[in-house]
């Protein structure tokens, strides 16, 4: 074989080495590319696979909180058919009485009769409907918390002033139940001041906490110096009439407070401390009254948050100012009677 022909065999062996590599390396191309697109068709459902459904977050369960079901809860009161000023004698004697008032129907927000309802004064013990309020949220807030727990009473709870308490002494302990009972039925000054240094950590973050809840639910003529509505330094708790059945409102969602507010009598220290509703309303006398707070003191006069339900109707209402609570009480009895003949499917205005 030639010097040529030699020559031309290399040539070939190496053109065909060269085709063979290139073919070699196009085969591992198409091979990877080709399990790369089986493994993405892999991660895609097939049809006949249904794809998963998003779980939906389970509803928040609550201890004692029920919200309400009523559409219209919160909605501002609709004042465009109130009667306004002193009732006629003749329809409900005794409004003159008042220095404020409201009466509403829940069902549809519309206010029957108002007097001076968006003027804040001086509010006394209703301010306490605050105080059992933030306990019941802080109850749900922190779970290691139960009714039943006790809670040992401190100096600050007997430093109260002597007028409208159970005499707690420090060291006895009584249970968040006791203290929350004694607070809705007896209006005791030193249970309702033991609960907020016991839930807020002093009494002065618990007043913070309760004037802050009142800008969230914007009672806007409402404010509070302490939790239980005595003066202090000269100065006084005030709320308005019309704020005071809003904040009312919110302790419906808590059906164990309005028990506790329907008690006609309660006591503690195994039975040898007793003591009975200051709220005389609550009275089989006078069907559906199941609540919600009284007070006095001398720049408030007597007042009284009431709640009642008849025939699955709520009506809720307050009143201010009046110089007994005798006098109080004869006009919010005729007063709730009064509401219950009027109308109640007129549609509230949003």
């Amino acid at each position: 074989m030639d010097e040529i022909t030699k020559t031309r065999w290399k040539v070939v062996t190496v053109l065909a080495g060269i085709v063979i590599a290139v073919h070699l390396v196009l085969i591992c191309v198409f091979v990877s590319n080709g399990s790369s697109s089986s493994e993405k068709k892999e991660k895609k459902p097939s049809a006949a696979q249904p794809a998963q459904t998003v779980k939906k977050s389970a509803p928040p369960v609550y201890r004692y909180f029920v919200p309400s079901k009523n559409p219209l809860f919160g909605s501002p009161l609709d004042y465009s058919t109130a009667l306004r000023g002193n009732l006629p004698a003749k329809t409900v004697p005794g409004s003159a009485g008042a220095r404020s008032g409201i009466i509403v129907d829940m069902d549809t927000r519309r206010v029957l009769w108002e007097k001076n309802s968006s003027r804040p004064v001086p509010i006394a013990s209703m301010a306490k409907m605050m105080t059992m309020l933030l306990v019941m949220e802080q109850l749900e807030k922190r779970p290691q918390i139960a009714l039943n727990t006790p809670v040992t009473v401190t100096q600050t709870a007997r430093d109260v002033p002597r007028t409208g308490v159970l005499y707690l002494a420090p060291g006895e302990k009584f249970t968040v139940q006791e203290l929350m009972i004694a607070t809705a039925v007896k209006s005791a000054n030193d249970a309702a001041t033991l609960l907020a240094e016991y839930f807020g950590g002093n009494v002065t973050t618990f007043v913070a906490m309760m004037n802050r809840k009142a800008q969230l639910l914007k009672l806007r003529q409402t404010s509070f110096i302490n939790p239980c509505g005595l003066p202090m330094n000269k100065q006084n708790s005030l709320g308005s009439a019309a704020n005071m059945v809003l904040l009312g409102e919110q302790l419906l969602q808590y059906p164990v407070v309005m028990q506790w507010c329907n008690i006609k009598s309660s006591s503690i220290r195994n039975g040898k401390t007793v003591f009975v509703n200051t709220n005389k309303l609550v009275n089989p006398r006078y069907p559906g009254v199941d609540g919600m707070k009284t007070g006095y003191i001398r720049a408030a006069g007597s007042c009284l948050t009431f709640s009642a339900l008849r025939n699955g109707r709520r009506i809720m209402g307050c009143v201010t100012g009046f110089k007994s609570s005798r006098d109080r009480d004869y006009f919010c009895r005729r007063l709730i009677d009064w509401a219950y003949k009027q109308p109640g499917k007129v549609t509230a205005k949003r």
